[in-house]
């Protein structure tokens, strides 16, 4: 009963929550078609000049961690690929959609700004490892607390209230959610891409990235993606040194399961790297939302 009326109020949250915009369906349309050209998808994309521009500005980001500037989105297609670029396209979309609301705009920016750290970090430790991903997990990192922009969307004064307070900690912050709501943004997470119907893979990875919501990582449609977002969730960016990554050196089912990549991180190697990402990521200006 208690779990039918928790999935009822997460219902609700997502219930009205706006379609995609018509160009990212019809990119993703396109990208389903294996006779699809770059041209065709480069038409639909450019026909959002907003979105084109913000495309160009992920990819040559730091956070996205490209080696060569790209400075158009024909040469974004041919480097990256037409399955990244719709990825890209795809994490801004619902980014976007999720926070299109009377919600406070700081609060959207510093969830982005977290959101893009989060990304960065999943997307270093995805090519470490050789995961061979092509950005779902940029995406899936990106796409993790949009279930705070929909408490928000929900319930603004009250949520705004506890993540004005508890949002620099994301352990207290999960305690008051579930203690408010008897569930935490991850859930909400995992309801609004499954709401717009975005691939199995993604709703599990941002819907089991913390190790307390019950679920075991090898229930995931893609183990290692999910894995790989609980380590890049795990780090507490707002806190200095070592005490940032001090959780998530302990993860022990997240690290068993990326000890199968191609080319697995050594336990000792862990805590540098993770510090090195992170000191990398913190340097890098903000991008605006």
């Amino acid at each position: 009963m208690e779990e039918q009326l928790i999935s009822a109020r997460v219902d609700g949250i997502v219930g009205d929550l706006p379609a995609l915009p018509a160009v990212v369906a019809e990119v993703l349309r396109l990208t389903e078609d294996p006779n699809t050209s770059t041209v065709d998808v480069s038409e639909v994309i450019q026909s959002d000049p907003a979105m084109t521009a913000k495309v160009l500005r992920i990819s040559n980001s730091s956070y996205y961690g490209m080696k060569q500037y790209v400075g158009t989105l024909k040469l974004a297609l041919v480097i990256l690929g037409v399955r990244e670029v719709r990825n890209i396209v795809l994490g801004i979309s619902v980014f976007e959609t999720a926070s299109e609301s009377g919600s406070d705009i700081k609060v959207a920016q510093d969830i982005w700004n977290q959101s893009l750290k989060t990304a960065g970090i999943c997307k270093k430790l995805s090519a470490v490892m050789g995961l061979g991903l092509q950005g779902e997990e940029f995406i899936a990192g990106l796409l993790a607390d949009i279930g705070i922009m929909g408490l928000l969307r929900s319930d603004d004064a009250t949520y705004k209230a506890l993540f004005s307070s508890l949002g620099q900690d994301q352990l207290a912050l999960r305690k008051a959610e579930k203690l408010h709501y008897g569930f935490t943004h991850a859930a909400v997470s995992m309801a609004m891409t499954q709401r717009w119907n975005l691939p199995q893979t993604l709703s599990d990875a941002v819907g089991m990235q913390y190790p307390a919501e019950g679920l075991a990582l090898e229930e995931a449609k893609d183990p290692k993606l999910t894995a790989l977002v609980r380590i890049a969730k795990g780090i507490d960016h707002s806190r200095e040194g070592e005490h940032r990554i001090a959780r998530v050196l302990e993860d022990d089912a997240a690290w068993a399961i990326l000890a199968e990549s191609r080319k697995p991180i050594a336990v000792e190697d862990r805590k540098p790297l993770l510090l090195e990402f992170l000191e990398e990521l913190n340097a890098v200006a903000a991008l605006p939302l």
